[in-house]
């Protein structure tokens, strides 16, 4: 693993916390009881960034094929060869999404908002889809990564928005947010963890890592552990911070919570582009 494939994991990981927060915003304004913003500055950083990122992450693999130096990310040999390929794919849909999410961001009418964010959540999730394992798995295994892709992001992507509501409304409100959104998660995370281990069966044609281990096996084994603190976290969250949750300071240790469950939320993300892009796992 060199340079250019730890800056193109890096920014792969960006890629998926923001389309993890195109996902999560209707959801976390619906929770708090107000209308997806129109045009704001956020939707503009975000579709910014988005562009940014996808474009970043295809020069970063273009100059990771070139191996010569900085200049080899606008070698226009390599640029073709890569754009025609499973990466190119993924670039162009992520550009669709964010061209997608400034729509959403933009118009005033309903029905297309809900079009525009229906097919940038598809442009997403076809977009990971094609890359790494899951391009070439079986029908049952794309599904469970995408079931493992829609509840990551709906968790990962709504922490930003639980983070500031729990100090931005009154503790009254803030509790019933969180106690909504921990039940909602009650559901997804089991659902994210079965697809998970059918993801690994998929990648490896086992149940249980078999000796001896490879690099797969111990980031793997990484992320596993950081899943398991976040679980713990997201416990601690909905049986003791929340229902604590009546004035603030309450509110102020909630969301210092929260902050940290967004750090291993990082690290999380980082070691699972690691794992599909970045390493074999046989």
């Amino acid at each position: 693993m060199n340079l250019w494939t730890v800056a193109s994991i890096v920014m792969l990981a960006i890629i998926f916390w923001l389309n993890a927060t195109i996902i999560a915003t209707p959801y976390i304004a619906k929770l708090s009881g107000q209308a997806t913003p129109l045009m704001n500055k956020k939707a503009g950083v975000i579709t910014i960034l988005l562009l940014s990122a996808s474009l970043m992450y295809f020069m970063f693999i273009v100059g990771d094929l070139a191996d010569a130096g900085l200049s080899g990310m606008f070698d226009p040999m390599y640029m073709e060869f890569i754009q025609t390929g499973p990466i190119g794919q993924f670039v162009l849909l992520q550009i669709g999404a964010a061209v997608l999410w400034l729509v959403v961001a933009v118009v005033g009418l309903p029905p297309i908002r809900v079009l525009a964010y229906m097919g940038a959540a598809a442009l997403m999730s076809w977009s990971f889809l094609g890359m790494g394992h899951s391009a070439e798995a079986a029908w049952w295994a794309k599904l469970a990564f995408l079931i493992h892709l829609l509840a990551a992001w709906l968790w990962f992507g709504s922490l930003h928005g639980l983070r500031h509501l729990a100090t931005s409304v009154p503790p009254a409100k803030a509790r019933r947010i969180m106690e909504t959104f921990g039940s909602h998660m009650s559901i997804a995370v089991p659902a994210l963890i079965i697809a998970g281990m059918l993801m690994y069966r998929s990648a490896t044609g086992q149940w249980i890592p078999a000796l001896p281990f490879n690099s797969y096996t111990f980031v793997l084994a990484a992320k596993l552990l950081l899943v398991g603190l976040i679980l713990v976290m997201a416990a601690i969250h909905k049986f003791k911070l929340v229902p604590q949750l009546d004035g603030a300071l309450a509110a102020h240790r909630l969301k210092q919570s929260i902050t940290v469950e967004m750090l291993l939320a990082v690290l999380i993300i980082m070691l699972a582009m690691t794992l599909s892009s970045g390493l074999s796992p046989r």
